[in-house]
């Protein structure tokens, strides 16, 4: 599993991808978050995924090494 932390200000957020079996979970770390609320995306949709993360954090970059899922 590959796992890269974003932070933007007081938001954080895990962005997982499990390989083997194509998932993306998005984890919101902040601690304003409830931890019930706390995964706000687990699927198989790059696309997706990537708008909850930007949900929490606001627009942003994809990172290098997962830049290979977006394409796909």
């Amino acid at each position: 599993m590959e796992e890269v932390r974003i932070q933007n200000n007081d938001r954080t957020v895990s962005f997982r991808v499990a390989e083997a079996a194509g998932e993306f979970i998005v984890f919101d770390m902040s601690l304003t978050s409830p931890t019930r609320n706390r995964t706000t995306y687990s699927g198989t949709n790059f696309q997706d995924a990537w708008k909850a993360v930007e949900s929490i954090i606001g627009e942003t970059a994809i990172p290098n090494e997962f830049k290979k899922h977006a394409t796909s």
